[in-house]
This record gives C-alpha cells, structure tokens and sequence, in this order.
C-alpha cells in the first residue's frame, strides 16, 4: 500500500546563544506521539564506541544519545533541565549538590533507576581518558537513599551543571554492567540504558540500528518512529544517490558539491544551521620539527585557508582565525591573528634553519578533510616540504592520533554549552591525546587558567581567564584555525520532526513522515 506524504517544511525556535531547529516540523505535530515506521539515516563515518564512557565523537552520540539519559538535559535553547533527576539544590559555598531522582524510572531489562547506579556510573566515568575530564572536579559521591545522593567537590565548579547534561555522563545500570564485565563481556557490545531507543545492532563499517523504547519513562518525548537504522557509506555522491533514490530518508554531513542538486530537487529538502563546528590542522608538538614554535608559526603563514574553504564546502561558511567558532560560548578574538603570508612562513622556516623543507605524515578520515589536507599540501611544496597524506577509518584515526603517532592531523570540534568542555579536553595538560588534545599541547598557566575558568564565580575572572588562554594559544601557535562549515543537513522534504542545534546536539526521536490520505 502506497503512502501519499504531505509536504511540510517549518524551521523553529532560534535563540540568541545557540541556533536551533525543529526541521519539518509543526507544534500540532511535536505533541503527537504516533509511531511512525522505521527512520534511514546515511552517515559517512563508523561510530568509535557504544560505551558512553568510550567515545566522544558526533557519530557515536548517534547512538549513545538516544540510548542511554542523564541526570540533567539541554535544551536547544541552552536551558538546563531535569531528566533523570527529579530537582538538585546547591550548598551556599557551591560544594555540594543534593540531587533527587525521578520514581520508576526503568533501564531497557526493566530494572528500577537507584542512586547506586549514579554513583557507579560517575566512578567508572571517572578512570575514562575520553570522558573523565568532564566530573574531575567531583570529589566523592554519597549515597543517601534509592532516589537521594551528594555530590561533593573541594572547590565549586562552574562546569558540574552542563556536565551533568553531556552525553559522556550518560547513567547506567550497575547491576548489569557488572555482570557483563564478570562474564568477560563489554558495554560497548550490549548497551543498555534508560533512553528512548534500545540497541538492536551493529555491523561496524556497515550500519547499526536502534529501535523504539515502549516503555520510556518521559512519555512526551518518546520516539515517533519504530526504529532508527543508520547506513554507513563513505563516499559522498554515494551518499547523496542513495537520499535521492529513497534508500534514506535523512543525510547527515551532506557534500559541498552536492548541496546545490539537492536544493533544486523539488523531493528533497536542504536545511541550513550556524554550528560550532570547526575545523583545525592539529600539529603534533611532541614531534620534530613541530616542537619549534617557529615552525608552527611558519605553519599557520603558509596555509591559505579561503582555498580550503571553497575545496571542502564550496565556499559554504567563513575561515577562522581564532581557536574557537563565533557562535561557541567563550569565544574570544585574536588581537593579532596569522594570516596568510608565504614570505612570513618562508622567512620563518629559513630562522628555524628548515629552509630547505621536511617530510611529515598528515592523518585524515574523511574525503571532506582529505580535500583540505590537498590544499595544504600544495601550499607546503612550494617551500619543499612534502606531507604525506594517510587516510584511515575513523576508529583507526581516533586511536592512532590518541596514541600521538601522528605528526599532524586534520580533524575538527564539536562545542556544547559549557566552555570547560572544549578549553579542558582541546588545551589541558591531562588531556593529551585520547582525551582530546591531539596537538599534545602542555601549557603549565593554560592548565591554571582552564581551572579559573571553570570555578571562579565572578564572571570577568573567567572572561579574563578565557582571554588570556587566547593570547597564550596565539603566541605558542598552538595549532592553525581554518574554517567555520555552516551546517547542512538533507533530507526526504517529508520527513519532519528533526531537532538541530548549533551545539552539535542530534535528536532523531521526533522523526516521522506527514502522513494524509492515500
């Protein structure tokens, strides 16, 4: 029996902080809670983990943020609300935090929520080099009852809130962990959570699905759609082939080169967003000759970063100069920002007595960066340097590069609403490598700026700490900015109810096709 679909194309809710849409979408129809088939989403990469304590990448948080909750949730309009927590009250010094659990909640086997499952979730969180940064300032954690328990710190934080609500701090089930763990099983192998969705399956390099929670918890946000199937395929045009012919029905990561034939396809819909996405060659500073600032300086001269603009995204965004994207919160101009300027970078190399150019390998993992690492490439010949471009999977590129055995990498970031969680995990000391800082970037004041930053109430402390982090990555030249994408997602122009945000938070539960008469 044939569907005749209505087309419908609304775009809401934009907040002066963070974008964010509901794409397709109209309010009649994000109240209703219809189940509405099966969902296919093309991606262009593989997911690292299903552990929310083993990844901390956009395609994983696919997954991961559909499966399992957290204590506390963001809205697209940057808000913090309960989710699993019921209400939290915070000590006058801002210490400890007493939290209170919703009653009944129940993890996908059926098993009740308790305060144990809590405070197991954040101690293994806490020995986990991708998401551990995020609770480093918890102290201890005390259970009172099945549904009351502390948090407890040495100093305040200004970050425990929005950690609260990262997907990294998704809670789990202890009694089952445990028992997994016993039989010499992983969580990554058999999530399970509290989430709208429970896993069904993963063929790595090929798909994986979810597929409705029946029995959530948080009744008007439950899925509208029976499942979630995710299609891994790499090539982009591929991509875009498959979206056209009605293999998917929504495209994440959507190629420059196609955006224009996808907006004149009358079937097919083009949503644009302002994200926080930035792209960045990170250079590895443990490796010879980028231990030389002056040869990071000379880096940062010799990119021509309009170029890789208009060879990655066909000219879709804005290059950047600064470590963060304008719409990131914290983000701070540079005062003396590098441009473009071989002579610089020749006169800066010739100082560095490299004058006569070097051999580095480059890692990529994705046809869109190794379209800007070309780029990169050809500007580097021409002062005889020769980078050897390496394409790998993603999983490969995350452990590789978490390993250091990179000397440079083309990668990007992702921003959420709380700073600490790009400043700690990008520039910390404690993060190098798997953690996020993938330039191997140590600075003793940088590390005594980002705890500022992250705990001194007074906001212009923390501005001026925020700042200050600025000038010091400039003048270490910590690594070279290059662009801004503006967001872009496609989709079947009937397919409704997908929540976007500038903060790089994906909801896929409100998806599901207009349905009229046949």
């Amino acid at each position: 029996m044939k569907r005749i679909y209505k087309k419908l194309i609304a775009i809401l809710a934009v907040s002066a902080i963070t974008t964010s849409t509901f794409i397709g979408c109209s309010s009649s129809d994000a109240e209703s809670n219809v189940s509405d088939g099966s969902i296919q989403i093309g991606i262009k990469s593989d997911l690292t983990s299903l552990d929310p304590h083993g990844q901390n990448d956009v395609v994983s948080g696919y997954a991961v943020r559909h499966m399992y909750d957290t204590l506390i949730d963001v809205t697209f309009e940057n808000e913090f609300v309960p989710k699993l927590a019921e209400s939290w009250t915070i000590s006058e010094d801002g210490t400890v935090y007493d939290f209170k659990l919703k009653e009944n909640v129940k993890f996908h086997d059926g098993s009740i929520l308790t305060a144990e499952d809590v405070k197991f979730s954040l101690e293994r969180q806490k020995n986990s080099a991708r998401v551990g940064h995020l609770i480093a300032m918890i102290k201890d954690i005390e259970v009172i009852d099945n549904l009351n328990f502390k948090i407890i710190m040495d100093t305040p934080s200004n970050s425990l809130i929005s950690s609260m609500a990262h997907m990294g701090c998704s809670v789990l089930n202890k009694a089952y962990v445990e028992a997994l763990e016993a039989e010499g099983k992983k969580l990554a192998d058999a999530p399970m959570g509290t989430g709208p969705y429970k896993f069904e399956s993963w063929t790595p390099g090929s798909s994986f699905s979810l597929v409705k929670n029946p029995d959530y918890y948080d009744s008007a946000n439950s899925a509208k759609n029976d499942k979630l199937e995710f299609k891994i395929i790499p090539e982009d045009t591929s991509r875009t082939i498959a979206l056209e012919n009605g293999e998917i029905d929504l495209m994440m990561g959507v190629p420059t080169i196609d955006a224009q034939r996808i907006q004149d396809n009358s079937d097919l819909a083009l949503d644009l967003f302002d994200q926080t996405r930035m792209e960045y060659f990170a250079i590895n500073h443990d490796k010879e000759p980028f231990d030389d600032v002056l040869v990071r300086e000379a880096m940062n001269y010799a990119i021509n970063k309009d170029d890789i603009l208009t060879v990655m995204y066909d000219g879709r965004g804005e290059t950047i100069n600064s470590y963060f994207t304008p719409v990131t919160i914290g983000y701070h101009e540079v005062d003396s920002p590098y441009t473009y300027n071989p002579e610089k970078a020749k006169s800066l190399l010739k100082e560095a007595g490299l004058e006569d150019g070097f051999t580095f390998n480059c890692y990529v993992s994705s046809a869109e960066r190794e379209k800007g690492a070309t780029v990169i490439q050809a500007n580097l010949k021409e002062f005889g340097i020769t980078m050897n471009i390496e394409m790998m999977e993603s999983s490969t590129f995350f452990d590789k590069t978490g390993k250091g055995d990179h000397d440079a990498c083309m990668t990007g970031w992702s921003a959420n609403a709380d700073p600490d969680n790009t400043f700690r995990p990008l520039f910390s000391s404690s993060t190098v490598g798997d953690g996020g800082n993938r330039c191997f970037y140590r600075n003793e004041e940088v590390d005594a700026l980002i705890d500022v930053a992250a705990t001194n109430p007074d906001p212009a402390a923390v501005v001026d700490a925020q700042t200050k982090m600025f000038e010091i990555f400039t003048e270490d030249a910590l690594w070279v900015p290059l662009v801004n994408p503006d967001g872009m997602v496609a989709r079947d122009a009937d397919l409704e109810g997908l929540g976007m945000s500038s903060m790089g938070m994906e909801r896929f539960e409100g998806l599901h096709f207009k349905e009229i008469a046949e």
